[in-house]
């Protein structure tokens, strides 16, 4: 029926679903060019923050995934492996799930490889403005999952797999910890530094997930704010640990290495200075003592 011959009625029905159908292909429309533009900015940030080859301290690798894109990581070995199988540190970044990078973790990666005679790996998740969060975790399990199936390639101790993620990063951890979990794959340790826990699920915490530490900065809302993930995890019989440092703030740790000067947050300058870096030391010393 043409609409000239429609009723009164219908012809204010048909009218109202034409418009609405005209607006939502503007918001999708919309949507799409704002979702470009975010990426696109997001991207522009991270940018600066990737090293040139030639001066990253750490071997650049990709994890070959079926079914899925592989995943870039930088890997560090102690300089004096012998033939000890070595734990396996799965350093993970921060950046507010959309930015960051695995090369900011780069001089710090080489110290506590050898500091803690570890082999430590940095992982490139996909971040949230590309792809999901859960996308991203998938992406640190399947690392994981990678260098179990290749331990002897890499001096590797499978029963002493730990991962520490910073921030959005420990968020990314905690997941991974999840999802391997799943897969009847069990880590040795989580380390969650300031982690961003909001929204984490606490339903699948059991006694049976690996012992975990919280480090806290004490001038840092965020780390506050971890507290009932924290209480979650304590009652449900993990193996909890929290040290918290006052005078810190978000981000001090991996923020304090030559990488942090090229990080433009606003406000960084707070961060980056030598009272941080020593209590960002003291960290590290205290996380590698905890994890051996």
């Amino acid at each position: 029926m043409r609409y000239k011959e429609l009723s009164k009625k219908w012809k204010v029905i048909t009218t109202i679903l034409i418009v609405l159908n005209a607006l939502l292909i503007i918001l999708i429309i919309v949507f799409t060019l704002f979702l470009s533009s975010y990426r696109e900015q997001c991207a522009q940030l991270r940018a600066p923050l990737k090293k040139d080859d030639s001066l990253l301290i750490g071997e650049r690798m990709k994890i070959e995934r079926s079914g899925n894109e592989s995943v870039a990581v930088n890997l560090y070995m102690p300089e004096n492996i012998g033939n000890d199988k070595l734990p396996v540190v799965f350093n993970i970044h921060g950046g507010g799930f959309v930015g960051g990078d695995a090369d900011m973790l780069d001089t710090q990666s080489d110290r506590i490889a050898n500091e803690w005679n570890t082999v430590v790996v940095t992982i490139n998740y996909t971040t949230a403005d590309v792809k999901s969060v859960l996308y991203g975790s998938e992406e640190v399990r399947d690392t994981v999952l990678y260098f179990a199936d290749h331990a002897d390639s890499y001096h590797a101790d499978t029963t002493r797999f730990t991962i520490m993620g910073y921030s959005a990063g420990a968020y990314y951890s905690a997941e991974a910890m999840r999802l391997l979990k799943e897969n009847d794959f069990d880590i040795a340790s989580l380390v969650l530094c300031y982690p961003w826990t909001t929204g984490l699920p606490t339903k699948n915490l059991s006694s049976d997930c690996p012992k975990t530490l919280f480090v806290l900065a004490g001038e840092d809302s965020i780390s506050q704010k971890s507290k009932s993930y924290i209480e979650a995890m304590k009652a449900a019989g993990v193996d909890v640990e929290v040290i918290k440092y006052d005078s810190a703030v978000h981000s001090f740790i991996e923020s304090n290495n030559p990488e942090g000067a090229n990080d433009s947050a606003e406000g960084i300058e707070s961060v980056v200075n030598s009272t941080q870096e020593a209590i960002a030391r003291k960290a590290e010393k205290m996380i590698g003592e905890w994890i051996n």
